[in-house]
């Protein structure tokens, strides 16, 4: 699919805050049609050293009255780690009861088919966020808080096996080469883009969270997943922290990217806009 030549916008403030999460959300929801707010947050890695703290997410769940979604991990149970979220939040987890949702991919390269969780469908609209990048290191994108993020155990292990196998155990034997996967992985978050009704906000974080570090970047919004994660990258590459670009290309994060806007999931060329 030909890459459109108008530019996507993509929200950024420097100020990362609860407040400014909230801001920057409010002014892409006139492009969402809310009903049902489900706001997806990666609840398995729930702790400080990891970017994850209930209270941070407070105003902008308040706000679009929404109810704190994620997926279990391959290695975690969610339901360990959710219960700190439950204290503030109404929270589900999507796959937590079988069978999962399938989702086929008619023109995959990798793939013929994902899987989600059966609650996926109870919810009209998305707010995705997704830890890009934190000093010292590398999270993920919007691209794959789409595609890893919002499939189930099933559809996470096809994912990481390239089609190869359904079955968990199988991972370690049936892993595939990190271009396979990137390319899987564009495929899933295109189909997963599409079952959610293209209906969803994306937001990255830059930064460490409830902190004032001086490495710290800032915070993006965008309703195109592929717009801001290119933002997020050129925001990291201009910063100049040579660590985190090291991981970034161990990961070929860039990758995703081409293969997600070939494929039609949206939109490299963007607009930044800077919200003081």
């Amino acid at each position: 699919m030909e890459p459109s030549r108008n530019k996507s916008k993509v929200f950024f403030s420097k100020i990362l805050s609860p407040e400014k999460l909230a801001e920057l959300s409010k002014l892409l929801s006139q492009d969402f049609n809310p009903g049902k707010v489900g706001i997806k947050i990666d609840m398995n890695t729930n702790n400080e050293k990891n970017n994850i703290n209930p209270v941070f997410f407070r105003q902008i769940v308040d706000y679009f009255q929404g109810t704190v979604i994620d997926d279990n991990s391959l290695y975690i149970s969610l339901e360990k780690n959710i219960k700190e979220f439950s204290k503030y939040f109404e929270t589900e987890i999507l796959d937590i009861n079988p069978p999962d949702d399938e989702i086929e991919i008619p023109n995959g390269k990798i793939l013929k088919k994902t899987y989600v969780g059966q609650n996926l469908k109870k919810y009209d609209s998305f707010i995705i966020i997704s830890n890009f990048y934190i000093p010292k290191g590398f999270g993920i994108g919007s691209i794959s808080e789409l595609s890893l993020g919002l499939s189930s155990k099933k559809g996470k292990t096809l994912q990481i096996t390239g089609g190869k196998s359904e079955d968990f155990s199988e991972i370690k034997n049936k892993k595939c080469e990190s271009k396979i996967f990137k390319e899987a992985s564009a495929e899933v978050a295109f189909a997963n883009y599409n079952f959610i009704k293209k209906n969803a906000i994306f937001i990255n974080l830059l930064g460490k969270i409830d902190s004032e570090n001086k490495e710290n970047i800032g915070i993006l919004a965008s309703i195109d997943p592929v717009a801001i994660d290119q933002a997020s990258l050129d925001l990291v590459y201009n910063y100049q922290n040579n660590d985190v670009i090291k991981k970034i290309e161990e990961l070929d994060e860039k990758y995703l990217i081409d293969c997600s806007e070939k494929i039609g999931l949206g939109n490299k060329n963007y607009e930044l806009i800077k919200i003081n």
